[in-house]
């Protein structure tokens, strides 16, 4: 919890008294009326001056610290000053089983689901429309049955709420400071998606992902970074050519596509629904929906408190997991619009020891459903574990008791 800032030394009339008491010490003032004089005027003005600097000096102070800072824009930028990127508003996450039946006889072996197809549910009487963030295909059965799939092969495709927006830039000369920022305070920093394309004409383009995700970095890397500005809007910064990857040049345009979301209140979707159709040789088919795991995981952003406690605990894990600590730190940095908390022990406190091993449990929020939880530990398997452990170390997942 931050301190409380306390400016009772800071009383007017307290430092007024405390001058008129300096003065009447010395002897050319010791029976001097201060009230009845013009004098008190110049008190006036030099209590008020020290009341005003004073406060403002403590403010301040109390602004240079994560553990005091009052103003959101302060605790994000300490807390960018540890590494640490505060959650934006996230995005609902549905899972729905999406199939096409096509009849007729020359039907293709595969078909794909483009990204951007929209679905649309409705939360307490308001209706929400989720959309793919990404191409997934079908394969023919043999019977014009054709299944899409996720990367992993199931049949659970992620949708996401919110309303696909688009920002573009065009890079101007070098030699000026370039600024790249998104005016949209409710953006889905997880979903945005940004290209580089050579001029403002090419079709062709690079694309660029967020360096939180970077293993390895050379010259040629294409990460970019993204940060909260005080006004509560992001910013894209891009690498410097050197350390951190390479940067667009001068004539490059940036398209940066990404959510805007309603966060919290597109949780709980349970039926969808479809307009999107897939035509094969010419003909309409409808989309068969059933949904798998209802909508969950749409959060507002960070609080100051949360970025507060989460930020210096994420700064010591340094971005590898070595302690028990360490899985914590990084699964609540990176899944807590799914988690209410996190805890962790290596497997020499277990009972019996098991070496080699550490053991993670995972208190989900209320109405996250089983297959999205199982989703969640997947993820922390192959974006975490995978990624950051310590080679040998295996992560075990064990259910928490009430």
């Amino acid at each position: 919890m931050a301190t409380t800032i306390k400016s009772t030394q800071l009383d007017f009339d307290t430092i007024k008294g405390r001058l008129k008491d300096f003065l009447k010490q010395q002897s050319e003032f010791e029976d001097y009326d201060f009230e009845a004089s013009g004098l008190s005027n110049i008190l006036d003005v030099l209590a008020y001056n020290t009341h005003f600097n004073g406060l403002t000096a403590n403010f301040a102070l109390n602004e240079s610290f994560i553990n005091s800072a009052q103003l959101r824009s302060s605790v994000v930028a300490l807390a960018e000053g540890l590494g640490y990127v505060p959650r934006s508003f996230t995005s609902s996450q549905a899972g729905l089983n999406l199939s096409v039946l096509v009849t007729g006889t020359n039907r293709p072996t595969t078909i794909t689901l483009p990204r951007g197809t929209t679905f649309t549910s409705s939360v307490n009487d308001v209706s929400y429309t989720f959309r793919t963030r990404e191409n997934f295909v079908g394969t023919d059965d043999g019977n014009g049955a054709y299944q899409f799939l996720n990367k992993d092969d199931g049949t659970s495709i992620p949708v996401f709420e919110g309303t696909e927006k688009t920002k573009t830039f065009f890079v101007g000369d070098t030699s000026d400071t370039q600024v790249f920022v998104i005016p949209d305070i409710t953006m889905d920093i997880s979903t945005i998606r940004v290209r580089v394309f050579p001029t403002a004409s090419s079709t062709t383009f690079e694309t660029y992902t967020s360096l939180v995700d970077a293993i390895r970095i050379t010259d040629d890397s294409t990460f970019y970074q993204i940060k909260e500005t005080p006004n509560g809007f992001y910013e894209i910064v891009f690498g410097d050519g050197i350390s951190t990857g390479k940067a667009p040049v001068a004539g490059n345009k940036i398209v940066i596509d990404y959510l805007s979301t309603v966060g919290t209140t597109a949780n709980g979707a349970t039926t969808f629904t479809t307009d999107s159709i897939v035509t094969v040789n010419g003909v309409q088919f409808n989309i068969t929906v059933i949904t798998e795991s209802n909508s969950a995981g749409g959060s507002l952003k960070e609080s100051i408190e949360s970025i507060r406690q989460n930020a210096p605990i994420a700064f010591t894990s340094q971005r590898r997991l070595v302690t028990a600590e360490d899985y914590k730190a990084q699964i609540l940095t990176n899944f807590n619009n799914f988690l209410d908390d996190v805890t962790s022990f290596g497997g020499e406190d277990n009972e019996p020891r098991q070496y080699g091993k550490v053991f993670v449990g995972l208190k989900f929020k209320d109405a996250i459903s089983t297959t999205v939880q199982q989703t969640v530990k997947d993820q922390i398997l192959t974006d975490l574990s995978d990624n950051l452990s310590v080679m040998s170390i295996d992560t075990v997942f064990v259910d928490p008791e009430t």
